[in-house]
């Protein structure tokens, strides 16, 4: 079942790209499944929020936390660099990601079903109050947790493809043996103080060495949305940065 789920993602991204509408480009996709009974899911209600959900409020039965991550690709990446403000092809690509996990959920959904499995999303669930800017259901927490990869200090999640891209997930019940999380810190300011680049990078200052300003992040992404309407974003701190893409100079 691995690798029909890794298989499926990797295709329908590649169809997805085809489609005469479609202008964003995605990089190879990382998938991973998260132990969905481990004590460090149970402590999300401690370290993300208190009333954060659960596998099985999503699914009874949910063995495993299936999460994937859509690197976005390195020509898209650098037409977010300049400015203060995102791109408008950084903005498209929110949007058309947005709709592409859409998609490509729903047919996972009936690949597990076809097999045997079941599976559900956490829907509206997924996005974040506006009073405590927490999400009731974290994708980067799960993929962490599925081995991804680890958190920055620019809160994003790095994997061993960068951190520039987009990332989903959804509980199922499917005969897979989970994987577990890096033990590797993926950071460079986290591994021994070095770079910072992404703090440096941020316009509203909203990161530090010491943690991150939800409120200031989220003004900035609310300015940008005032000009993509939709797109409640930014992404400097993920591009021109040496985690951006491991291996790329920047």
């Amino acid at each position: 079942m691995r690798r029909r789920i890794t298989d499926a993602v990797s295709a329908f991204v590649k169809t997805y790209e085809d489609r005469p509408n479609i202008t964003t480009r995605w990089g190879d996709p990382v998938v991973g499944f998260c132990d969905a009974k481990s004590s460090a899911v149970q402590e999300l209600k401690h370290s993300v929020a208190p009333n954060h959900l659960m596998p099985e409020d999503l699914l009874a039965d949910a063995n495993v936390v299936v999460a994937y991550f859509l690197p976005f690709t390195k020509d898209l990446a650098e037409t977010n660099r300049s400015g203060t403000a995102a791109s408008p092809e950084w903005a498209r690509a929110y949007a058309e990601t947005n709709a592409l996990f859409a998609e490509l959920n729903d047919q996972l959904m009936e690949l597990i079903r076809s097999h045997g499995g079941t599976a559900a999303v956490p829907g509206t669930a997924a996005g974040f109050s506006g009073e405590s800017l927490m999400s009731r259901w974290s994708h980067r927490h799960f993929a962490v947790l599925a081995g991804l990869g680890t958190f920055g200090v620019n809160n994003m999640l790095i994997t061993p493809a960068g951190c520039c891209g987009r990332v989903s997930s959804f509980a199922a019940d499917i005969p897979v043996e989970p994987d577990v999380p890096l033990s590797e810190e993926l950071c460079l300011f986290r591994q021994n103080g070095v770079c910072g680049k992404c703090i440096a990078r941020c316009p509203s200052g909203a990161l530090s060495s010491e943690g991150f300003d939800r409120q200031r992040c989220f003004g900035v992404c609310m300015e940008n949305e005032a000009l993509y309407p939709g797109c409640d974003v930014c992404g400097k701190c993920v591009v021109g940065v040496p985690c951006s893409f491991w291996g790329k100079i920047v």
